[in-house]
């Protein structure tokens, strides 16, 4: 039979990514409904403009923002039902494909040593993701599923088919970090209310990426100006009211000096991947989608300014990372010492400017 034959593989690539794997995933699952919401406006209403700082999967200092609560709460407020499911890893084929009758997508947390069909999850040490299943095979042989963040030096989405054997292995590979532990369920989305202010209808369902996940500013299902202006206000309020938020910078430079005092080989990790979460994965893509937010919400200069400044610190920050990786050297530690208080002190004053009056 042909599905005794087939692997894991790529089926169509796509140049436009997501800032983070679970909101993509949402918002390509709110567009499959026929109701598109983009990435950005899942990160305006669930609050995705805060982060925090802890340890990920390996032990290694992150800072991100709290991804299951905001992806839950801005498809809430945005007018969808969520839906989470214990798998069922004793018939997880016939389960799947009763959630996918009912919901259309689904999307669940994986362990990337399991999903064979991208070299760089091959070639790489694995870690949480979370990717959207789209469609399984009449014989439950393997899933079509949509990837909107495949990290590597030239970061891409794709839509791909996983073997169920590999599904079901990376959903079971345990993996969890400080910021994430929602493996072990299925998680689906039913449009329960109305439009929320300045939702237009959006791209056709199945579409590529980018008109699933994030456009420009006024793109697809994004807030009206006052209501965005409330929503960065209300974000506001979160960052001072809540330690995990305002504390934040200072939280994530004690974890990365502890790090890069712990030997040699942790220095060097640590510091490619402070470089990673500045430049590639978090600061600077978060902060992009926030320009986008603060453009729309007709933010005055001041605050505009200061976003601009909070940007250009944290590229700052990725070259003194990849320095250190290099060199190790204190000269560049200090520095980096430095660009730290910078950026909480930046951080902060962006934050007060977007307070409510």
């Amino acid at each position: 039979m042909e599905s005794e034959i087939l692997e894991s593989e790529i089926l169509e690539r796509y140049d436009d990514v997501a800032v983070n794997c679970l909101t993509g995933c949402y918002s390509a699952l709110a567009g499959m409904l026929g109701r598109p919401v983009p990435e950005q406006a899942v990160f305006e209403r669930g609050g995705g403009y805060l982060f925090q700082a802890g340890l990920d999967e390996a032990g290694y200092p992150e800072y991100i923002f709290p991804v299951e609560e905001v992806g839950s709460l801005g498809m809430t407020r945005s007018g969808f039902g969520m839906h989470k499911e214990p798998i069922d890893f004793t018939d997880p084929g016939r389960q799947l494909a009763d959630l996918l009758a009912r919901f259309r997508g689904v999307v669940v947390w994986v362990n990337t040593a399991h999903l064979r069909y991208a070299e760089v999850y091959r070639d790489n040490a694995p870690y949480l993701h979370a990717v959207l299943i789209e469609d399984i095979a009449a014989d439950r042989s393997h899933v079509t599923l949509l990837d909107t963040l495949v990290v590597g030096a030239n970061p891409f989405a794709c839509r791909a088919r996983l073997t169920l054997t590999d599904l079901v292995g990376a959903a079971g590979d345990r993996i969890k970090s400080d910021a994430h532990d929602g493996m072990g369920y299925f998680y689906a989305a039913a449009d329960e209310g109305p439009r929320p202010a300045g939702q237009v209808p959006g791209a056709e369902p199945g579409s590529a990426p980018r008109s699933q996940s994030h456009g420009g500013p006024g793109a697809g299902s994004g807030p009206g100006q006052l209501e965005l202006g409330s929503q960065l206000a209300d974000q506001a309020e979160r960052f001072f009211a809540e330690e995990r938020f305002h504390g934040a910078i200072r939280r994530y430079q004690e974890l990365c000096e502890a790090c890069f005092a712990d030997g040699p080989e942790r220095a060097a990790v640590g510091a490619r991947r402070l470089f990673h979460h500045a430049n590639v994965l978090y600061a600077v893509p978060s902060l992009a989608l926030m320009g986008r937010s603060l453009q729309v919400a007709g933010a005055r200069a001041g605050s505009l300014a200061l976003h601009e400044e909070a940007v250009r610190h944290w590229h700052a920050m990725g070259v003194l990372a990849l320095r250190f990786e290099a060199t190790g050297a204190a000269s560049v530690l200090s520095r980096i010492t430095q660009r730290f208080a910078q950026l909480d002190d930046v951080t902060g004053r962006l934050w007060e400017s977007l307070r409510r009056a």
